[in-house]
């Protein structure tokens, strides 16, 4: 009886591969884009004031993108669940969250001293939507 004798080359590189997510672009959330978002979490609704937790949402989905800048995992703002679900089921627009994000991420600079790239909140002023 003969054996096969299979060689596989395994590298660093092949071990150092991240497993790709389901996401579209699988790009998944980075440590700064998560800790915004768990600094969201805590944060009142944006819409209505209600006091947190909150649910954060992903303005325009976290595979959005604007001026060829990857913004969807930091365009996000914190919701009570009736303004997410007028927006989610009833499709009905609250504001403008352009202008939403960037009141929290001025607010989350102030509470941590971090934040967004250059890159990310000049393509979201540019959307403004």
């Amino acid at each position: 009886m003969r054996r096969k004798i299979i060689s596989i080359k395994i590298t660093e590189e092949s071990i150092m591969q991240r497993k790709k997510s389901n996401n579209r672009n699988g790009r998944l959330a980075n440590s700064a884009e998560k800790a915004f978002q768990a600094w969201l979490k805590d944060q009142s609704c944006v819409w209505c004031g209600k006091v947190g937790p909150s649910i954060v949402d992903h303005c325009k989905g976290s595979t959005f993108g604007h001026n060829k800048v990857h913004v969807g995992h930091w365009f996000c703002i914190p919701q009570c669940a009736e303004c997410d679900t007028q927006k989610t089921i009833h499709g009905k627009r609250l504001g403008n969250e352009s202008w939403a994000w960037k009141r929290k991420e001025e607010d989350y600079i102030c509470d941590t001293g971090l934040a967004s790239p250059e890159d990310v909140w000049s393509a979201i002023d540019d959307w403004n939507k």
